[in-house]
């Protein structure tokens, strides 16, 4: 399908992507020469992660979407990188004390394949921290919500200042007024899936 070429294949898509990583580094970089612990909220899929290998076997199979079928994808550790995407964690993480903690809809089931895949493509660091989704109720608000409040998940790390925030849907960012698109929030091109009215 289009949707699915036009991710794989156009040049659009690779210079929209590497010019976002851009201009987040443009933006944010001036904030890690002096802040101590800077950390940034990052989505896996679509924003770090390419998953369009999955989009294009769904479509040679006549399949759509599900859990099951996501969930063994991500258990082979063959997603790539998006454009753009090591290079701007390499320039962030040559700050000693910067952190990503990745808010994902990824099952939490499937972190060690996470991890691996991204040892494998050169961007974990054990520093960083994994808010993958442990039920249907866990929602992107809550994991967010722990991450300011120091509860759950993030009791031990204490409350968390976030300079950026990373995503290709709308629901990975905040609505607050201190974050605005193009300056701390960054969205990613991806018309391959997401709810949209």
């Amino acid at each position: 399908p289009n949707d699915v070429k036009w991710v794989v294949h156009s040049s659009e898509y690779v210079l929209l992507c590497e010019q976002i990583y851009r201009t987040a580094w443009l933006s944010i970089k001036h904030k890690l020469m002096v802040m101590n612990n800077p950390v940034i909220i990052m989505d896996l899929d679509e924003t770090v992660l390419d998953n369009s290998e999955y989009q294009i076997n769904l479509f040679i199979k006549g399949e759509e979407y599900q859990t099951k079928s996501w969930n063994r994808f991500v258990k082979k550790e063959i997603s790539t990188l998006v454009p753009g995407a090591k290079e701007f964690i390499e320039k962030y993480k040559r700050n000693p004390n910067a952190r990503i903690i990745y808010i994902s809809n990824r099952d939490a089931s499937t972190l060690s394949a996470t991890k691996n895949n991204m040892k494998v493509l050169g961007i974990y660091a054990e520093e960083d921290i994994f808010l993958l989704k442990q039920d249907k109720n866990d929602s992107k608000v809550i994991r967010r919500e722990e991450v300011f409040s120091a509860t759950g998940r993030m009791k031990t790390y204490g409350s968390q200042k976030i300079i950026a925030y990373f995503g290709d849907a709308v629901g990975d960012f905040p609505n607050d007024e201190k974050y605005e698109f193009g300056i701390n929030k960054f969205i990613f091109p991806n018309p391959m899936y997401g709810e949209w009215d």
